[in-house]
């Protein structure tokens, strides 16, 4: 057990009694010598206190919380290392201090079965309600589930951030292919790979007021592997009739628990939604828990599965549904999952390896003869960058050359910046691009005798590459932001280059038949719309994302 009981850290706080114990850390009750309180000490296990990357996530851990202050969230009062300082920082134990909490686990008070609708959506109203104001802070707890909840006498409290990471940021725990979590309540995405998402709490949030309501989760599972595979490919179950319960509950938490985070709704509309049903006040961004006790229904219904969900969230743009991406097939992560390693004990963390960093490419390369000022044999093209590995590219950076003399002049569609390097153009895109989907860039210049690219790599790995040569006047690709890639039937049919056309005349017509090249990603057949947020780019460059190339 990391800690003894009398023994004081930081001269400050004497340890009375542990209280809890979970996968990486023991949680104390300790004594503040100094304001004369009790508190909680969260320390970190001792036989993991020699890693560095466990003391930087138990010190993140309390950085991150000490900026949250909401009443449904546990407040941390300080951190600290303890040890021998001569012993250096290998032989120090970190620790966070934080408000005792007297009460009990939800985890604890599900074991006697479900609970009443009412006192359910009113826990889980508060834990969205906590989860926004998070969210508001671009803070995502990623770890929501019963034995991270306390049922306080002042309302329910989420603790343990201690995998959270950024809005934006991309899975600090996933770099090796490990993923941290607890198998029953772990979001698609976090075993598909991708970015830090606020809509990965509102599936658990989903999961948890599923569990509350009816005391089991929304499939049926005997072992972790197949815990796993209902996250990622099963539809959950329909809540049962609950006599009394309003019916935008059941459809609330069919749409947290939708396989497609861009469907689910925000936070707060849960949390608002949630707190209608029993007129419960709850703490929303923006508010200061004073300004008003009145709770209003929300303003539109849940919508059907038929219904653009932003356009019922009270989101200003309105998007097509988009399905979700499966990105795997069910047989890996099948086999994946039979790596799960299960730490023992009540409230321990799961780790495992649904599988390991697979970098994989493809690039569909367009291009067309094109009249051009002062260039000789002048051309545009599009090139269809896509992500088929199972780890986000970021940066992506992509490699080509130019074997036949060919000579670029501009990269268009605001996504990337670009140097000419031995013999070749390396684009650097602006963002990551995520496992499963692609973007359309822009390029012009003048042909050489070798009028196509070869040697296309995306982070020093061999893409699979197929080149369409059009004929003059054909359409080209729009230019596109993060769409789901062509299929293989709508990407070009040649996959060598063609060669310098006989006689020296223009190229044209190697990539395809006829002059339409085929559907783009995004039209009918390959890709869909972009995610909101995220606007199809149809022109010349964007002035917050694109750097001018000044070689």
């Amino acid at each position: 057990m990391s800690g003894t009981a009398d023994e004081v850290l930081g001269n400050r706080y004497r340890l009375i009694a542990p209280v809890g114990t979970g996968g990486m850390a023991v949680v104390w009750r300790a004594q503040d010598l100094v304001l004369d309180r009790d508190v909680a000490i969260k320390l970190l296990a001792e036989e993991l206190a020699n890693k560095p990357g466990n003391r930087e996530r138990i010190r993140a851990e309390a950085q991150v919380v000490a900026r949250l202050q909401h009443p449904n969230i546990t407040a941390v009062h300080d951190y600290g290392e303890a040890g021998d300082a001569q012993a250096g920082r290998h032989g120090r134990r970190p620790y966070v201090v934080m408000e005792l909490l007297e009460g009990e686990l939800l985890s604890n008070r599900l074991r006697s079965g479900p609970m009443s609708w009412r006192r359910a959506t009113q826990i889980c109203a508060q834990v969205a309600a906590g989860l926004a104001a998070a969210h508001e802070r671009h803070v995502v707890h990623r770890d929501i589930k019963p034995s991270n909840i306390m049922l306080t006498a002042a309302g329910a409290k989420i603790l343990d951030f201690g995998v959270a990471g950024l809005t934006g940021s991309f899975d600090p725990d996933d770099e090796d292919g490990t993923v941290f979590g607890t198998p029953a309540y772990l979001a698609p995405e976090r075993l598909l790979g991708g970015g830090v998402i606020p809509a990965t709490d509102v599936y658990t949030v989903g999961l948890l007021v599923y569990r509350c309501l009816t005391d089991r989760l929304p499939w049926h599972a005997d072992t972790p592997t197949q815990m796993i595979a209902n996250h990622v490919y099963e539809p959950p179950h329909p809540l049962p009739d609950i006599p009394g319960l309003p019916r935008d509950i059941g459809q609330l938490v069919a749409q947290c628990l939708a396989k497609d985070p861009a469907t689910r709704p925000p936070a707060a509309y849960v949390a608002r939604t949630l707190a209608a049903a029993t007129g419960i006040h709850v703490v929303l961004p923006g508010e200061d828990g004073t300004s008003t006790q009145e709770v209003h229904a929300p303003a539109t219904a849940v919508p059907r599965p038929s219904e653009p969900v932003e356009a019922t969230f009270g989101r200003e743009v309105t998007v097509p549904r988009q399905r979700a991406a499966r990105r795997r097939s069910r047989r890996a992560v099948l086999g994946a999952a039979l790596a799960v390693v299960l730490a023992v004990g009540a409230g321990a963390l799961a780790v495992w390896k649904p599988w390991e960093p697979r970098p994989a490419c493809s690039i569909d390369y367009y291009s067309r003869p094109e009249p051009a000022d002062g260039v000789d044999r002048g051309f545009a093209a599009r090139i269809v960058i896509a992500n088929s590995g199972n780890r986000p590219a970021d940066p992506w950076r992509l490699h080509f050359l130019l074997p036949g003399g060919q000579e670029i002049t501009q990269i268009t569609g605001g996504l990337a910046t670009w140097e000419r390097v031995g013999g070749g153009v390396r684009m650097t895109g602006a963002y990551a691009l995520p496992p499963g989907k692609a973007l359309t860039v822009g390029m012009n210049g003048a042909r050489g005798v070798q009028p196509l690219p070869t040697d296309f790599t995306v982070n020093d790995v061999a893409c699979d590459t197929r080149w369409a040569d059009l004929r003059r006047g054909a359409t080209l690709p729009p230019m596109t932001d993060l769409v789901n890639p062509p299929k293989d039937e709508n990407r070009p049919k040649a996959t060598t280059p063609p060669g310098p056309p006989e006689g020296g005349g223009p190229p044209g017509g190697g990539g395809f038949d006829g002059d339409r090249p085929p559907p783009p990603p995004g039209e009918d057949g390959g890709g869909g719309p972009p995610p909101s947020g995220r606007p199809t780019s149809t022109a010349g460059p964007s002035p917050s994302r694109y750097v001018q190339n000044r070689a």
